[in-house]
């Protein structure tokens, strides 16, 4: 799913690393780590994605991003995911 959402080509794997959940009493947060990986097998990006899900109404949720330099030390870009 945030493969299709961040446009990451079909040739290139896209591996989750990590995950983490904070449980809250009005939001739930959903981290997720990702390495973005050339057919050579060489990463290329990394990727945080994070889903806060609100549990009162209007019972919505949202998925950011945020895309960096393989070492992990520039951002490259962040924004909203439509979904």
């Amino acid at each position: 799913m945030y493969r299709d959402l961040l446009g990451i080509p079909t040739e290139h794997k896209f591996i989750r690393t990590d995950m983490k959940w904070d449980i809250g009493k009005k939001i739930d947060i959903d981290t997720f780590w990702y390495d973005e990986k050339d057919p050579g097998g060489n990463i290329i990006a990394k990727y945080v994605v994070k889903v806060t899900k609100f549990i009162y109404p209007p019972k919505k949720s949202e998925i950011s991003y945020q895309k960096f330099t393989p070492d992990s030390l520039s951002m490259l870009s962040s924004g909203e995911l439509a979904h």
